[in-house]
């Protein structure tokens, strides 16, 4: 096995969303490498949503914060604040929460590794697509 695959084997990787986005890939990706996945399909946008996934996850050396919502189709001009609001509670403001959920651990043991999954459409933008 790789270098990549001997340093995954046994490590409890936490795929958020895993329905959404790349989930489905990154599950097949982390398996393939020995990983044992926790693969969650919870939406993370409620403020309790990390504090329940956490607890049945347990301990996690990996989590790959994927996090997705659909891209909303008003036109810029007319995005209102609850619009906007929504796409930031579902991609921005559960990333402290999902971080003070694991650090705690991943510093006591020594190690762990944190991947957020983004997208390229900040950059680029997308057609009919307001943010």
């Amino acid at each position: 096995m790789n270098k990549i695959g001997d340093s995954l084997k046994g490590k409890r990787t936490l795929i958020t969303q895993c329905t959404e986005f790349m989930g489905p890939v990154l599950i097949d990706a982390f398996e393939s490498h020995g990983a044992k996945v926790i693969a969650d399909a919870s939406p993370l946008a409620p403020d309790d949503a990390v504090e329940q996934m956490m607890a049945e996850a347990g301990q996690v050396d990996v989590l790959i914060a994927n996090l997705a919502v659909a891209a909303p189709n008003t036109p810029v001009q007319d995005v209102q604040d609850d619009e906007w609001r929504s796409v930031f509670a579902h991609l921005v403001d559960p990333l402290p929460r999902l971080f003070r959920a694991v650090l705690p651990g991943m510093i006591e043991r020594g190690h762990g590794k944190i991947v957020v999954m983004g997208s390229a459409t900040g950059l680029r933008g997308l057609r009919r697509t307001s943010t």
